[in-house]
């Protein structure tokens, strides 16, 4: 048999064993200890109300609860919009990031990169990733024919691909020369030094070079493995204009995102071909 007792914390009614009557019981309302005290005039779930005053729990709810019957159920709990929204930013951040992460120093150049940079002295335009730190060459020890020159290279902060232009100036003599050498009798042991010049310096390995030419100009395209990754360089001849020069233009990253035989890829492809020489002086 059940005795409707009423909650001392939150006033609400239930049933208990009438064996536990007077004893300590949790409230399957609040869940909060309780004595079990009957409530005068109620004697099972489905009774009338009393005339005599009740706790107003009674008016609330006219069904109630053993301490056998289940929890009452409870309304859901809706997720707020604006957590659902925070959620959605927090996972794009992270996905974000960890593209971002993946791709960091890779040698991929974004389009935004690229700056567009004539040589102080105007003589020859190009793209760089970055805005470029100059510093002086001195002249090739094993071509006595180079007067020395400048190099400006820069490194972008996310590919941490390190690209440049450098140039050495010529002996004028030997440059009107050179610019009747069809056979590359002249040309080809100069390009072959300072090709050798750049390779001992970054302590890479050949692994590719074909000639190539820039308009009238004949050059020689380099492929080398290094200990950052990959290097890929020209190096052009420029006899005419009021300043022979030897030109070199090259890109290094960890990989330079080859596609096909060459292993140029489109930050290189991009660097070559944005190379112009002003043979009559600043544009």
């Amino acid at each position: 048999m059940f005795l409707p007792v009423a909650c001392l914390m939150c006033g609400k009614v239930f049933q208990v064993p009438k064996a536990v009557a007077g004893t300590e019981v949790i409230c399957p309302w609040c869940q909060v200890s309780t004595p079990a005290l009957p409530v005068a005039g109620v004697t099972g779930i489905h009774s009338e109300l009393p005339t005599s005053p009740l706790p107003s729990a009674i008016l609330r709810y006219p069904e109630l609860l053993s301490l056998d019957d289940p929890d009452p159920p409870r309304p859901p709990n809706p997720i707020p919009f604006r957590t659902i929204l925070l959620a959605l930013g927090v996972i794009l951040a992270v996905s974000a990031a960890t593209v971002g992460a993946l791709g960091y120093g890779e040698g991929r150049v974004p389009a935004s990169a690229w700056v567009p940079f004539t040589t102080p002295d105007g003589m020859c335009t190009l793209d760089l990733p970055g805005i470029p730190v100059a510093e002086s060459i001195s002249p090739n020890p094993a071509a006595p024919i180079t007067r020395g020159g400048q190099r400006f290279a820069t490194t972008g902060w996310y590919s941490r691909a390190s690209a440049w232009i450098q140039w050495q100036d010529l002996d004028p003599v030997w440059a009107k020369q050179a610019a009747a050498d069809r056979d590359g009798v002249l040309i080809a042991p100069l390009l072959a030094v300072e090709r050798d010049r750049q390779r001992d310096e970054v302590g890479g390995t050949i692994v590719r070079e074909v000639t190539v030419r820039y308009a009238a100009h004949l050059g020689l395209e380099v492929e080398m493995g290094t200990r950052r990754g990959q290097l890929v360089e020209r190096f052009i001849l420029a006899t005419d204009g009021p300043t022979p020069r030897l030109y070199c233009v090259g890109i290094e990253a960890r990989t330079l995102a080859a596609e096909g035989p060459a292993a140029r890829g489109p930050a290189a492809a991009k660097l070559f071909a944005s190379f112009r020489i002003n043979k009559d002086g600043p544009p």
